[in-house]
């Protein structure tokens, strides 16, 4: 399991009612449980999306290295 880190994230406000919207109908316990699984799969996504160049190669080794 990957480790847990707190952070801080300034969420504009239509974000953050559309994170509580989710999670009326969502099996997740918290919003930033929710808000991980959606971050974590829209970063992953852009991480493969994007040009090979070396930064990319070293963003998706990140990615890769969780799953």
């Amino acid at each position: 399991m990957a480790g847990i880190k707190n952070q801080m994230l300034r969420l504009r406000s239509d974000t953050v009612d559309k994170l509580r919207a989710m999670l009326d109908v969502s099996p997740h316990r918290s919003m930033s449980s929710l808000a991980d699984e959606i971050l974590d799969t829209g970063l992953t996504k852009m991480i493969r999306d994007q040009d090979s160049d070396k930064a990319a190669e070293t963003m998706r080794s990140l990615a890769n290295r969780n799953g």
